[in-house]
């Protein structure tokens, strides 16, 4: 079981290596985000605030105690448990205009990717459910899996 081994960068490696390890990582982040794009079939803004929108529900989740394991699990949340993200707030994380923001995110709501709620929104239930999401996660698991195999056999990355 490699549970225990700790992986590590080698500054050295990195810095000597800064060009490779730099467009790997480059390379990863653009691999990923065109398969987060095909997953929910839709543009670059719209895929960024669905995540903040759902990254922002599952974090505040989160704050409390998860005995039920609903983190490491496909489990539907209760309703309670998910906080609605503000619009300000997905603005201020996204880096997007509040307008840019408003109007995105009532498109979101129009096609369903998006619900309305007391306080702000949140990701639809059916998302993180759907065929298409369950394989970009693989997908960019085995993406970055692939990027730490590559690193790793540059001597960028070590095991400890």
């Amino acid at each position: 079981m490699q549970g225990d081994t700790m992986l590590m960068i080698d500054p050295v490696a990195a810095d000597t290596k800064l060009r490779l390890s730099g467009f790997l990582v480059a390379n990863q982040f653009l691999a990923t985000a065109a398969t987060l794009r095909r997953a929910f079939d839709l543009g670059h803004d719209d895929v960024l605030i669905v995540l903040t929108v759902a990254l922002g529900n599952v974090q505040r989740m989160l704050r409390t105690p998860d005995t039920q394991g609903l983190a490491a699990s496909t489990a539907l949340v209760e309703q309670d448990r998910i906080i609605p993200v503000s619009r300000r707030a997905v603005a201020r994380a996204t880096g997007l205009s509040r307008e840019t923001v408003r109007r995105r995110i009532n498109s979101l709501l129009l096609c369903g990717k998006l619900l309305e709620w007391e306080d702000g929104v949140r990701t639809a239930r059916r998302l993180i459910l759907s065929p298409q999401i369950r394989e970009s996660i693989h997908e960019m698991l085995e993406l970055t899996a692939g990027t730490c195999r590559a690193l790793q056999r540059e001597g960028i990355i070590i095991a400890d």
